[in-house]
């Protein structure tokens, strides 16, 4: 028979032994931890705990100064040291002091000396019979590192090329776009990251990256649409007797680029210099992916209004009028100030600008609104004269001027500035400048004398005349002599003016005239503004309600320009060549003129100018 309750019993005995054996292990376990913990407390009280290791080293049971040399030297020998980088075909050392790493001894030496301190009681056993690499903190100067890396790798990488809108003799373009093969610099600046991690010189090795253009031909075709319209248009700002025209390069240089739906933060410019003008990508959000448009840039239309201020703005002052010898040596009138409203003029230029885009051979007309300031006296309280208003003015601009032909104009300015006309008398241009000479304070600047440009005195005292005449011609003032030039100047024609508004004079002979048929005195005045190239002359009387009507020239008979000549002048160095005059084509011009006096019309002139073609001249220096 078999004896189960024996057996039961055995195993029952065996299992209570096991059970106590274990019981036995763990609690020699726990008493071993715990007395291990607590020598790690008492021991490594002011060490470093075992198992700890920075730059390779175990630095366990190290004390702290010591720990504080070990960290210094490391990092500074680190500092001091090279990296071998290989790109391409190519390999090189990089100074670790060049990348702008720095690192705080200190700082390292209280994380080396307090690791594994703050973990409970069994994980600092654990800890300290592992191997923990500490790593050092590090300071990196991102301006540095960059400027190291591409001193070193720009030779080895190629730029994406953008596809641009390219101006060659005025004729837009779309350019092809390019890939581009750039350092993959994430990479880079991680593994060099492990390296100052733990102060590690391995070598690296530079992978490159396959960089799409921002800008391809496809997202340039809005924006090359409108450019092409834009080409084809003119943009004329008018106030007063003054023009300014945007058109070709000045209207391109307005334009601001943009990806689709980014309006507010400008992509692209355009830029004008030497080389043709290009479209530079400066930013686009990578998630748009849209076309490239175009628009005014605000910031850029406002610098250029802030240009045609300078020349509207007129401050407000009160009527003087002061004579000495029969001359009037200081006159001002009641001038009313006025300001040009540059917000007011940008939503105008903007609204026009949106309409025409799309519509070529467009001239868009601007009035430039002007705010005005009057002024407190009038002039009838201090002028028997009746010199009270201004009657007529004429302007004219001298951009591109030699030094001795501005000299000529501000003289000749001067010398009719304050000279008054008495009602039925006649103003001679000739005979209120006076001889034109040296001896009169006159330079020697290029005049056209006997069909030839040559140095003499005077050179530009018909810029003057020239202003006198549309001053009388814009007050209604009968014209009793005038002569146009022999051909067509550069100087008279600019801001917009037409061939035909000019009057030469050549004392004695050719004289310029115009006759006072009001009932009250007249009163020349100039203003000479040399920073905007420009001729004021004012006309100062009484207005009697003349209406003056000109018509815009007729200009028939173009004929083109000659050859160019080249003229021997010995006071130039030999081998220098100076142009001084520029090839102008020959025409007619016709414009006529009527005064109204209320319904009455008592002046109806015609002015006709018959000018030669000009050819280019060049002098040759044989001094």
């Amino acid at each position: 028979m078999k004896k189960p309750k024996k057996s039961t019993l055995h195993l029952k005995l065996k299992h209570h032994y096991v059970f106590k054996v274990l019981c036995f292990a763990v609690v020699l376990m726990i008493i071993s931890v715990t007395f291990f913990y607590f020598a790690l407390k008492i021991y490594f009280v002011d060490k470093v705990y075992p198992g700890t290791f920075f730059a390779g080293q175990n630095l366990g049971g190290m004390n702290k100064a010591t720990l504080l040399d070990f960290v210094t030297n490391k990092t500074k020998s680190f500092e001091s040291s090279v990296v071998l980088v290989h790109v391409e075909n190519d390999s090189f050392p990089i100074n670790v002091s060049d990348l702008g790493v720095s690192y705080n001894p200190a700082l390292i030496s209280y994380s080396v000396f307090n690791s594994g301190r703050h973990l409970s009681l069994i994980s600092q056993v654990v800890y300290s019979l592992n191997k923990n690499q500490i790593g050092a903190d590090y300071d990196l100067n991102l301006e540095r590192f960059n400027k190291t890396l591409r001193d070193k790798i720009y030779d080895h990488e190629t730029l994406p090329v953008n596809s641009t809108i390219e101006f060659s003799l005025g004729q837009p373009k779309i350019s092809t776009s390019r890939k581009g093969s750039l350092v993959d610099r994430s990479t880079l600046l991680r593994d060099l990251g492990q390296n100052f991690v733990n102060l590690s010189n391995h070598e690296l090795t530079i992978n490159f990256i396959d960089t799409s253009p921002n800008i391809s031909e496809g997202q340039l075709q809005k924006a090359y649409d409108k450019v092409l319209a834009l080409g084809k248009q003119q943009l004329v700002f008018s106030y007063d007797y003054d023009k300014w025209v945007l058109s070709g390069k000045s209207l391109f240089d307005l334009l601001a680029f943009y990806p689709n739906k980014q309006l507010s933060n400008h992509a692209l410019s355009f830029y004008f210099g030497k080389d043709p003008i290009s479209l530079e990508s400066i930013y686009i959000d990578k998630e748009v992916n849209g076309d490239v448009d175009v628009s005014v840039d605000e910031s850029k239309l406002e610098v250029y209004l802030e240009s045609i201020s300078q020349v509207v703005d007129k401050s407000t002052h009160d009527a003087t009028l002061r004579f000495e010898n029969g001359k009037v040596i200081e006159f001002k009138s009641a001038q009313d100030g006025q300001a040009l409203d540059i917000e007011k003029t940008k939503e105008l230029i903007l609204q026009k600008l949106s309409v025409n885009f799309s519509q070529p051979d467009s001239k868009l007309l601007v009035q430039l609104p002007v705010k005005v300031t009057k002024a407190k006296i009038a002039n009838a309280e201090i002028n028997s004269l009746g010199i009270k208003e201004l009657i007529g003015a004429g302007v004219s601009y001298f951009a591109g001027s030699i030094p001795n032909r501005v000299s000529n104009i501000v003289l000749g300015s001067s010398l009719i500035n304050g000279v008054l006309v008495k009602p039925g008398d006649v103003f001679s241009f000739d005979a209120q400048v006076g001889p034109v000479s040296s001896a009169q304070g006159f330079k020697q600047a290029y005049v056209i004398n006997s069909g030839k440009t040559v140095l003499d005195d005077g050179g530009g005292i018909c810029q003057v005349s020239t202003t006198v005449f549309r001053a009388a011609l814009n007050a209604g003032l009968p014209i009793v002599k005038r002569t146009a030039h022999a051909y067509r100047v550069g100087y008279y024609e600019q801001h917009g003016f037409k061939p035909g508004f000019d009057a030469t004079i050549f004392s004695p002979s050719v004289d310029f005239q115009f006759k006072n048929d009001t009932d009250h005195h007249l009163l020349v005045q100039t203003i000479v503004d040399p920073g905007n190239a420009k001729l004021e002359v004012d006309i100062y009387g009484t207005l009697d309600g003349r209406k003056v009507e000109i018509s815009d020239p007729v200009v028939s008979n173009i004929t083109p320009a000659p050859e160019p000549r080249y003229q021997d002048d010995p006071t130039l160095p030999t081998g220098t060549v100076k142009q001084v005059d520029f090839a102008a084509a020959g025409a007619t011009s016709v414009f006529s003129r009527r005064v109204y006096k209320g319904d009455q019309l008592i002046l109806d002139d015609t002015f006709k100018s018959n000018f030669r073609p000009w050819q280019a001249v060049f002098l040759v220096g044989k001094g």
